[in-house]
C-alpha cells in the first residue's frame, strides 16, 4: 500500500506545531511619571512591577520598563518623543499637565501604542485610565474634619467666625478637582450657612514649603484661633506645610483638645501615618499606590497582548481582596476611554496606619523588612 508521505509530514508538522507552547513576548514599556523622589509614585512603581512580575511567573512574557520621572511637562513630553522614537509596544503616563499632552497621546492612539494613564488623565484624549475616587477621598477628608469638630466643640462652631484652609495642588489637574469637589461637597453648606466661616483656598504645588508660607501668612491674618481645620489636597502640604507652621506657633494640641485644629490629607505615605500616631493630623484618605500600579500594568498587558479588557467585576484576580477593592468601571465625558476606578479609604476606620495592607506599609516590609517606626 502507498503511504502519502507529504500529507503526513504536513499532519506531523501541524501537530507539532499544536502541541508546542506559545512563543513568549517581551514587551517595551514607557514609564512617564512624577519625579523620582515621590513616595506615592515609588508606590506605583512598584505595584507596576509586581504585576509584570506575576504576569512573566504565569506566561512568560517579559515586560521591560524605561522610566522616567518629573515634576514638568515639557520633560515628560520630550522624554516621551525619545523614548517613542526608540520603539515602544506600550505608554504607561502620569501627566503633570495632562492638559498639555493632548496631541502627543492623541498621535500614540494613531500609531496604535496604547496608552494606559493614572492617577491623572488627559482630557479629551484616547486612554485607558485607572486611577481611585478622588472625589470620595475628599469628602472623607471633609467629613473628618466637621466630625472632629463636633466632637471637640460641639455644634456651636458652626456659628461662629472662623477659617478653614484648603491647599490644592495643581488646579486644573483631574486629581485635584475631584479632591477639591469632595472637600467642598462638606465645607461649602456650612460656609453658606454661616458667613462669618471662610473658606481660603490656595495652591501650593504639592509642595510642603510653598503650604506652610500659606499656612504662615493665613495665621499672621487672621490669627491663631480664627483656623478651624485644613483640608490638604495630598499629603506633603498637610504635614510639609501645616503641622510645621501650627508647631512653630505653639498650636499643635492634643488630640482631645478642645483647641486641637484637625487636618485631613490624601496619600496614604508612611510620614502621613507617623503624623497620624503622634496626633498631629487627623484623618488620611488612603490613594492606594500600589493598586494603581498592579491595575494600569494589568490593563497595559492586555492591550499590548490583544487581549478584550476585563469588564465590571472581571478586573481582579480570584481571591483577590484589596482594602482598595472593588473596582468598577465607569465612562466619563472628558477621556476618550473607560476609567477603571479603585476605591478610597479611611484611616482611621477602615483600616490603622500600622495595617500592613496599606501600601506604604508595603513599600517599607519590602525595603526594610519591618514596618516603620509609629512610636509604639
Amino acid at each position: 500500500m502507498r503511504v502519502d508521505t507529504t500529507w503526513t509530514a504536513a499532519a506531523v508538522a501541524l501537530t507539532t506545531a499544536l502541541c508546542q507552547p506559545a512563543m513568549a513576548e517581551t514587551y517595551e514599556v514607557a514609564v512617564i511619571r512624577w519625579a523620582p523622589n515621590d513616595i506615592y509614585f515609588n508606590g506605583v512603581e512598584m505595584g507596576q512591577r509586581q504585576e509584570a512580575a506575576r504576569i512573566e511567573a504565569e506566561t512568560g512574557d517579559v515586560i521591560s520598563f524605561r522610566v522616567f520621572g518629573a515634576n514638568d511637562v515639557s520633560e515628560q513630553m520630550n522624554a516621551l518623543q525619545a523614548q517613542v522614537a526608540r520603539g515602544v509596544d506600550g505608554v504607561m503616563l502620569v501627566p503633570w499637565r495632562g492638559e498639555a499632552m493632548r496631541g502627543m497621546v492623541g498621535q500614540l492612539a494613531e500609531a496604535g501604542t496604547p496608552v494606559v494613564t493614572s492617577n491623572a488623565w488627559v482630557p479629551g484624549a484616547p486612554q485607558t485610565f485607572v486611577a481611585f475616587d478622588n472625589e470620595v477621598a475628599g469628602r472623607l477628608g471633609g467629613e473628618a474634619l466637621v466630625a472632629r469638630l463636633d466632637e471637640l466643640r460641639g455644634e456651636g462652631w458652626r456659628q461662629e467666625p472662623g477659617v478653614f484652609i484648603e491647599l490644592r495642588c495643581i488646579i486644573t489637574a483631574s486629581f485635584d478637582i475631584a479632591r477639591h469637589t469632595g472637600y467642598r461637597s462638606v465645607l461649602d453648606p456650612i460656609a453658606a450657612a454661616n458667613p462669618d466661616i471662610v473658606i481660603e483656598e490656595h495652591e501650593a504645588s504639592c509642595d510642603g514649603g510653598q503650604a506652610r508660607k500659606i499656612v504662615d501668612d493665613l495665621i499672621s491674618r487672621y490669627g491663631n484661633e480664627a483656623i478651624l481645620g485644613v483640608a490638604s489636597i495630598d499629603g506633603t502640604m498637610g504635614i510639609g506645610g501645616a503641622v510645621p507652621a501650627f508647631r512653630a506657633q505653639g498650636m499643635l494640641s492634643p488630640l482631645d483638645d478642645p483647641a486641637h485644629i484637625p487636618v485631613a490629607t490624601i496619600d496614604g505615605t508612611i510620614p502621613e501615618f507617623q503624623a497620624l500616631a503622634r496626633g498631629e493630623i487627623d484623618h488620611v484618605s488612603v490613594q492606594p499606590a500600589t493598586g494603581e500600579g498592579q491595575i494600569s500594568m494589568r490593563l497595559l498587558y492586555d492591550l499590548m497582548s490583544g487581549t478584550e479588557l476585563p469588564g465590571e467585576g472581571k478586573v481582579l484576580l480570584e481571591g483577590e481582596d484589596p482594602l482598595w477593592g472593588p473596582v468598577r468601571i465607569v465612562k466619563p465625558e472628558q477621556i476618550d476611554g473607560p476609567w477603571y476606578q479603585i476605591q478610597a479609604y479611611s484611616v482611621p476606620g477602615d483600616s490603622a496606619y500600622d495595617d500592613e495592607r496599606n501600601w506604604a506599609n508595603q513599600m517599607a516590609l519590602e525595603t526594610d523588612g519591618a514596618l516603620p517606626d509609629y512610636g509604639q
